[in-house]
């Protein structure tokens, strides 16, 4: 009989790991939400509110690499459980400046980067070691279902921090993500992984590791990847400005934002196995991108609150298939490699230039002109894209 897709939860380890993770992970939405509502309060520049994401995301560019590359060499409880205590004591400081109200611009965007940095170091580890907690016949349902995990806080956290916000203050918040790090630190303290796996390697890269990573194929995809991120972060860099600033939305109403985007991406989750089967790569990515841009436009003509959440759900439909392709499309690069993490490494470097870049871009753009504007600029860019990428793809098929 098959087994449920929830089957690796039977595994106490990965279980373990699994809960430590959500809860992670869902702290990292409140605080997400807390942050950018902070930053509004410290500035209506939509370039200053857009450096937030810049900052966040700009470690995971220089790295990433390095961070992959070191956990190859057998290091990962070492920089995994470091990274979490960097990123429990950045959000513990956080809490603490917003509470005494001393947080300035400065402030929020320095701990944003020390937050980013240990993201950065612990993602590439983070991943290799989630198939390692479960036989070889189980790896594929065990990243599932972390990401459907994923899925479930990007519902609950946006929408519990909206409510922690009007309730509590932005400070709560910070706290409640700086406690949400101790489950992984004390998971990562116990190291429950097999020590085989952990001996030290004395692992380099050789030239055909390099050729194998700048082949025209690879650059290929990391240029893809870069194009579409550049455009997709528009939505990160403005949807504060949007919301929060033009909208006067309510905390409640500005952390369901992220819900609704949370919402998007379980919608398409239901439909995950047909969307993602291999054959289909192309042809799912392509909608991906229509989609996530319809997402953009609907955001940038929003003239309400009921808009704005319409726009984040088809904005999540799309976010989630183009991420979740474009990790499996890296992931199978690794088989072809002993440098695992350095390879997702890499994924997450490429990914992240977009986004870091992307986000000041939009933010200078709607500085100069509007957020709308920007907003559409970006649409249009992202559906050109997706229509190229489906037109080449029908021309191959079709072509003798």
């Amino acid at each position: 009989m098959k087994e449920s897709v929830w089957s690796p939860l039977k595994i106490s380890v990965y279980r373990s790991f699994w809960i430590c993770a959500f809860l992670s992970n869902l702290g990292t939405w409140i605080q997400d939400v807390a942050a950018s509502w902070v930053m509004t309060h410290l500035s209506t520049s939509p370039l200053v509110i857009s450096l937030l994401s810049f900052t966040m995301n700009l470690p995971m560019v220089f790295l990433s690499i390095p961070a992959g590359f070191i956990a190859d060499q057998g290091h990962r409880r070492r920089i995994l459980l470091a990274a979490q205590i960097v990123m429990f004591s950045a959000a513990a400081v956080l809490a603490f400046l917003v509470w005494e109200e001393k947080i300035t611009e400065s402030s929020l965007l320095a701990l944003s980067l020390i937050l980013g940095i240990g993201a950065a170091l612990t993602n590439p580890a983070f991943q290799s070691v989630l198939t390692d907690l479960v036989p070889a016949e189980s790896q594929t349902q065990a990243v599932l279902v972390y990401y459907m995990g994923i899925n479930i806080t990007r519902v609950l956290g946006p929408t519990i921090g909206g409510g922690i916000l009007g309730g509590f203050g932005p400070s709560m918040a910070f706290l409640l993500n700086s406690f949400s790090f101790m489950g992984l630190i004390l998971f990562f303290w116990r190291w429950p992984v097999k020590e085989s796996i952990e001996v030290k390697k004395d692992i380099r890269f050789t030239q055909s590791e390099w050729k194998f990573l700048f082949s025209l194929h690879n650059m290929k995809l990391w240029i893809e990847i870069f194009i579409v991120t550049f455009f997709a972060s528009s939505l990160w860099a403005l949807y504060p400005t949007r919301g929060r600033i033009e909208m006067g939305l309510s905390s409640w109403q500005y952390g369901s934002l992220l819900g609704f985007l949370g919402l998007g991406a379980c919608f398409s989750a239901v439909y995950s196995q047909k969307l993602m089967q291999p054959h289909r790569t192309n042809t799912s990515l392509s909608g991906a991108y229509l989609v996530y841009a319809l997402g953009l436009f609907l955001m940038a003509i929003a003239p309400s609150y009921i808009f704005m959440c319409e726009a984040m759900f088809f904005a999540g439909i799309g976010w989630l298939i183009l991420a979740t392709l474009m990790n499996m499309s890296s992931r199978q690069l690794t088989g072809k490699s002993h440098l695992k993490a350095t390879m997702l490494g890499v994924f997450l470097a490429v990914f992240y230039a977009g986004m870091s870049l992307g986000a000041v871009s939009w933010g200078a753009f709607a500085r100069f002109s509007s957020t709308s504007r920007a907003l559409l600029v970006a649409a249009i860019g992202l559906s050109i894209t997706g229509f190229s990428k489906f037109i080449r793809h029908y021309m191959l098929k079709e072509s003798p």
